[in-house]
Order: C-alpha cells, then structure tokens, then sequence
C-alpha cells in the first residue's frame, strides 16, 4: 500500500532549488505555498489510511512525502513515532519503507525507530543517483557526496534496516552512452556498499526543471527504453534491479521511449519485468530503431 504524506517539502529544494529533475516539489509550492501541513492532519491522513489498510491486508506500507521522512521539519518527529508503533501492532504490514537525505539518517534517529517497529521490518531508500560527485552535483543538484551516502548506509545496515538506492538515468549534460555507463558504475557502487536493492529511475520530463528547459530547447532527450534495458542486463546479477514507473505528480511532459513502432511494446516488456524481475523476457526484444540508438550511443 502507497500513501503519499504531504510533509513540509523536501528541505534541499526549499534551501537551494532542488534536483534538477524533479519537478515534485514545483508542484507542492504551487499547492502549500511551504506551509507545513499540522501534525494533527498528518496524523488523520495516516489513521485514515491505517483503517482502509485493514480491509485490503497489505504486506508492506510504502510512504512517499517528496522530501526525506526522517527530517522532524518536514515530518515531525512525533509522527514519525507514532507511525513505527502503529506498524508494530498492525495486523498485515511486516515491512515500512520511507525516503531520507543522508544528513537525515543518524545512528540515534535509526534506533530509535528501529524499535519503535518491533519485529516489523523497516527499509529506508536514498537517492544516491550517481556514483560520481562531480556528475551528482553538476549534473543533478543533489547537495551531498558518496562519502556521505556511504555513512548513511552504514548507519542504516548496523541498525538491522535494509537499504534501496535510487539510481538515475540520464542527468541533463550527459550523452546516452555516459549516461549507460554511469548508471551501471552506480549500480556496481551501491551494492558494493551495502545496498540490498536498487531502484533504477529513467529520466521523465516535469514542468518547472532545468531539465524541461533543456528539453524545450532540443537540447535534452528521455533516455531510450533500450538504455534501460541494457543497464538492467549488465546489472541484475548483482542483486535486484528494479524499473521505477514513467509516472509521478506532476505528470510528465515526455517519458523513455523508442520509435512510434515499438515503444509501447517494449514498455509493456518493461512493466512484466517490474512484475517478476525475469531478465528473460528481454531476450528476443528487437526493432529497427535499435541501429538508431546504436548511432546516438557512438556520438560524443
């Protein structure tokens, strides 16, 4: 089960402009104007979705508030609490998964909601993006280094919580073959670091981004669905790989794709592998836009 938490907004965007990409945030100013939601509506939002969770028997609550869960300004601290005992005691829910920032993953922070969740299990996701700092930073805006990805993992593997790190194909300024490359080094980075799973996320077009700039411009294309495919094939025997969805709020402008020809088919490939991670299904997956892709892959 998903529940979308209308938290405070994510703290990088509101300090310095946020990633690059993500048009989230564009769209909760729109909406919130940055003011905090009270922690009394917090709270209802949850119950609520804590009394249908009890008809539908969910395995796993998911929460998504577009910034990081574990930041006491964007959700507050008491919340944060109040959710880990409700899921201690929940009859179906054996696993919560929230998002953090690094800086936001401390060693008393995690204990503390570590225990608070009992026997239940607990999975934090951080989007670490690229291997590289100085694509990270040029490339997306994201505001921390590996070095501090790498702390927060630590933190997150000594406590007993499993770890999913975002990776990002395509930043703006990258060719597609770099971006290939530096989605596959990251890959090969987070698992090397602990991570248990990865969650690769194809670059889609939101209003109000650098990158739509960039796209309205000609000057930036979403990455080609057998980008994706390729990364997913050098990577999946390293742990599991995920596809992150072509969707988000606000929707996108333009997503992935290949020729008119194929892309729907080879995005219904992409869905069926989200649904059994069979690498298999990919195997006899043509077109003869791959030799157009194949060219762009050789450009500078």
């Amino acid at each position: 089960m998903v529940l979308f938490l209308p938290g405070g907004g994510c703290a990088w965007a509101k300090k310095s402009g946020g990633c690059y990409m993500c048009g989230f945030n564009f769209k909760l100013k729109k909406l919130t104007k940055w003011k905090t939601p009270s922690s009394g509506l917090l709270l209802a939002l949850f119950w609520i979705s804590n009394l249908y969770s009890k008809l539908i028997k969910p395995q796993s609550l998911v929460i998504y508030n577009g910034g990081s869960f574990l930041n006491d300004s964007e959700i507050p601290l008491k919340i944060q609490e109040e959710i880990c005992r409700q899921i201690a005691r929940h009859p179906t829910i054996e696993e919560l998964f929230v998002e953090s920032r690094p800086e936001f993953i401390t060693d008393e922070k995690i204990r503390k909601l570590k225990h608070l969740v009992g026997k239940k299990k607990l999975k934090v996701g951080i989007g670490l993006e690229c291997a590289s700092d100085d694509i990270r930073e040029r490339c997306i805006h994201k505001g921390f280094q590996g070095k501090d990805y790498e702390k927060a993992v630590e933190i997150l593997k000594k406590n007993g919580v499993r770890v999913l790190t975002y990776v990002f194909l395509k930043p703006i300024f990258l060719s597609e073959r770099e971006a290939i490359e530096e989605a596959v080094r990251t890959i090969e980075y987070a698992f090397r670091n602990g991570s248990d799973e990865v969650a690769l996320e194809a670059a889609f077009i939101q209003e109000g981004t650098l990158m739509e700039k960039l796209y309205r411009r000609g000057k930036y294309r979403p990455p080609w669905l057998w980008s994706i495919i390729k990364i997913v094939r050098e990577t999946h025997h390293l742990g599991p790989v995920y596809i992150g969805s072509f969707t988000d709020e606000p929707s996108p402008i333009d997503i992935p794709r290949n020729c008119k020809k194929c892309s729907s088919m080879v995005s219904s490939l992409i869905q069926k592998y989200r649904e059994t991670g069979d690498i298999s299904i990919f195997t006899d997956t043509h077109c003869q836009c791959e030799k157009e892709w194949q060219k762009e892959l050789e450009k500078q």
